[in-house]
């Protein structure tokens, strides 16, 4: 799987994040997060990724892409909304809260264009709008973002079984998300704990099947396949390299 994650992050760097398909920067934003904390942690696991710069770089240069088209009044909102979330995503250290204040600055325009009496209203109530819901909350501690956020992932929870393909991959992230910035009661933590563990099999069977077929069929032209094969690949590395460490804890 290493050797097929340096395979994979050497082909990203072909692709101009400045003009690639919008579909394709969540995926690749993922991936390059997964790999900076790979090389930052356990930098013995990818050998030939020894500069960290460039992979930050690359991350910014999505941030930067992604503010722009999170503004474009011309894109469906949920996709603005998406751009959001992922444009918050994007912070690393420091020097990026220039991104975090743009991305909250757009979230509060999303947030508030329908809202009455200065509360926050939902433009849609997708997976993504879960994702910048918990974001809002993570870096400004909004209460009313994470009760909204709330509310999505019981409607969620509620029609999970139906959840399939990508959108089973989007919905995990976003329940994830939400579970790391709640402060809700231990009853909650414990249900979306045990709500991951229900979902953990048929994500797995989802990220196998779209591995296998790059495994199988090699590179593809497909920029939004691509990087979403890169951010499986990445994330898994990552998580092996950490429940290998905490075993020997």
């Amino acid at each position: 799987m290493e050797e097929l994650l340096r395979v994979l992050y050497f082909r990203s760097l072909e692709l101009n994040v400045d003009h690639v398909e919008r579909g394709a920067l969540h995926g690749l934003s993922l991936g390059y997060h997964s790999t900076y904390r790979l090389g930052l942690l356990y930098p013995w696991m990818l050998k030939d990724v020894t500069d960290l710069v460039p992979v930050h770089g690359r991350i910014k240069a999505i941030g930067w892409r992604l503010e722009m088209l999170s503004r474009d009044a011309d894109i469906p909102v949920s996709e603005r909304v998406e751009h959001a979330a992922d444009l918050l995503g994007s912070y690393v250290m420091g020097t990026d809260s220039e991104l975090v204040s743009r991305g909250l600055e757009i979230a509060w325009e999303l947030l508030h264009a329908g809202g009455r009496d200065g509360r926050l209203s939902l433009p849609c109530r997708t997976s993504g709008m879960c994702r910048l819901l918990s974001q809002c909350h993570y870096f400004t501690g909004d209460k009313e973002c994470l009760d909204l956020a709330r509310g999505l992932v019981i409607e969620a929870l509620g029609r999970s079984g139906a959840w399939d393909g990508v959108d089973l991959l989007e919905w995990r992230e976003s329940l994830r998300l939400f579970a790391d910035v709640s402060d809700g009661p231990a009853l909650e933590r414990e249900r979306l704990e045990e709500e991951s563990r229900r979902l953990s099999v048929r994500v797995r069977r989802v990220e196998d099947g779209l591995v296998d077929v790059v495994r199988r069929c090699g590179d593809t032209d497909d920029a939004v396949a691509f990087s979403r094969v890169f951010a499986v690949v990445a994330g898994r590395v990552l998580a092996n390299c950490v429940e290998t460490e905490r075993r020997k804890i």
